[in-house]
């Protein structure tokens, strides 16, 4: 009798650890991962970044340049964000020497500042990535593994992958980068250049698409300089990517803002173009070239579908200032938000952020009021 109730129990204990077991199961599948990935354009350094950020004679310091918008890179939630730029320079060493436009290479200090501000992902396949030769790309390629920051654009062989696998909380996302072309002719040698052409791109979004990530971005260094339109040349670009499978298409070279346009947004699989983010940072100061805007594109994932939610900005502005022969260049906020203080800043460059930030906002039609992080949305699922 003992041993009858004895397998009962085993039994009951059996079917009650299935039951429960089936329920975690049921709850892990439909789990909603919610998580958000920001992109800024141009992280340009000109001559005098590099002469704002010197603290003596090898020491510079980047940051600084940062601290004020580095609140609009942190995660309010327990998920961090995912932070992507492209890096519109080269770390060739101080043996070359350090240098602004037009060859630019910059104290390797810079990637430390871009750590510090959250920076996960740099685009690499610009006009200057060459500028210091195969050398000063592969060097600035190594630079950026001893800090930990991903990069993709460039190829170190033909058996590399033509993408860029990131898992960051919870989402996997796949990156493509190509440019339009170099200032320098790329020659053969230890890496290559993702040159933007059909069937690269094809190719190099068929190999993501293969990995299964839960978005593809493609990012192009494309269009003409200073023009607040795309050209017919991006807009085919754009849709090829899109036709074979990318959700994101991220744009920079022009160093304007150009529209972002939220497509298929009565969907279940809205797609994101920026045809070009402007400058994050640079000392180019005639307007509009010194604002831009951070874009940041909320995503959640299910068991049976991942898709964006939401799509929102936060407008910029480069101060440039000089006091007692010492210059000062910082990103600024341009929005409306009282989380951001101006402490310190003339009354004209605040003004200057303001209007800056009022022009940007009604250029890309967002919406009027900010939310708790200082981000205006553009669009957001109904």
């Amino acid at each position: 009798m003992k041993h009858i109730k004895s397998l009962r129990k085993n039994i009951l204990f059996f079917y009650f650890f299935i039951f429960f077991a089936s329920l975690a199961s049921f709850a892990s599948a439909d789990e909603t991962i919610r998580a958000r990935a920001i992109f800024v354009g141009d992280i340009m350094a000109h001559a005098e970044q590099v002469e704002s950020a010197k603290k003596s004679a090898d020491v510079w310091d980047f940051a600084p340049q940062f601290r004020r918008v580095k609140p609009l890179f942190m995660s309010k939630s327990e998920n961090e964000n995912l932070i992507v730029g492209n890096l519109e320079t080269v770390f060739a060493g101080p043996r070359v020497g350090f240098a602004g436009y037009p060859s630019f290479n910059t104290p390797d200090s810079l990637a430390d500042a871009l750590v510090d501000l959250g920076v996960d992902v740099v685009t690499l396949a610009n006009n200057h990535i060459l500028d210091r030769g195969l050398s000063g790309a592969l060097r600035t390629t190594e630079v950026l593994d001893n800090t930990g920051i991903f990069w993709t654009g460039l190829r170190k062989s033909i058996e590399t992958d033509a993408f860029l696998k990131v898992e960051h909380s919870g989402i996997t996302w796949a990156f493509v980068n190509f440019t339009y072309g170099s200032n320098r002719a790329p020659t053969s040698g230890d890496i290559s250049l993702n040159i933007i052409s059909e069937s690269a791109v094809i190719d190099a979004i068929s190999q993501a698409r293969a990995s299964n990530p839960d978005f593809i971005v493609a990012c192009f260094h494309w269009g003409n300089e200073y023009q607040y339109a795309p050209t017919k040349r991006q807009k085919d670009i754009a849709s090829l990517a899109f036709a074979n499978g990318a959700a994101l298409v991220i744009g920079t070279h022009p160093h304007v803002l150009q529209p972002i346009e939220i497509l298929n947004a009565d969907g279940n699989a809205p797609r994101v173009v920026a045809w070009s983010l402007g400058n994050f940072v640079s000392h180019q100061r005639t307007e509009p070239r010194e604002r831009s805007v951070i874009l940041a594109v909320d995503v959640e994932k299910t068991s049976s579908l991942s898709r964006i939610t939401r799509v929102s900005i936060a407008p910029t502005r480069v101060s440039a200032t000089k006091t007692g022969g010492k210059r000062k260049i910082e990103v600024v906020y341009a929005g409306e938000s009282p989380r951001f203080n101006h402490a310190g800043l003339p009354k004209t460059e605040v003004a200057a952020a303001r209007k800056a930030g009022k022009t940007v906002l009604d250029f890309l039609g967002a919406r009027e009021t900010f939310d708790n992080e200082g981000f205006y949305t553009l669009w957001e699922e109904n």
